[in-house]
């Protein structure tokens, strides 16, 4: 099996977070948000232009800022605990 196209990663709080977009279709991926190498988070996304050279700076802030606002959101729920 192929490894899956990788179109953009990043990490979070010194590598605690993982976060990554992989291609599922010409103009789609899914990103994914890993907390300690543990799933914890799938959407899919798009992709302007078909990534063809490297993703749209457009389309990582808005990966950037979702990535947050689902990290933020299990720090809220841990603080509550």
């Amino acid at each position: 099996m192929a490894e899956p196209q990788v179109i953009w990663q990043n990490t979070v709080d010194h590598g605690k977070w993982r976060v990554r977009v992989i291609r599922s279709g010409p103009y789609t991926g899914i990103l994914q948000i890993r907390r300690d190498d543990k799933l914890v988070h799938v959407e899919g996304v798009g992709l302007a232009y078909g990534a063809l050279f490297g993703p749209d700076i457009a389309d990582v802030e808005e990966w950037q800022e979702r990535a947050i606002e689902v990290i933020d959101s299990f720090a809220e729920a841990s603080d509550a605990e």
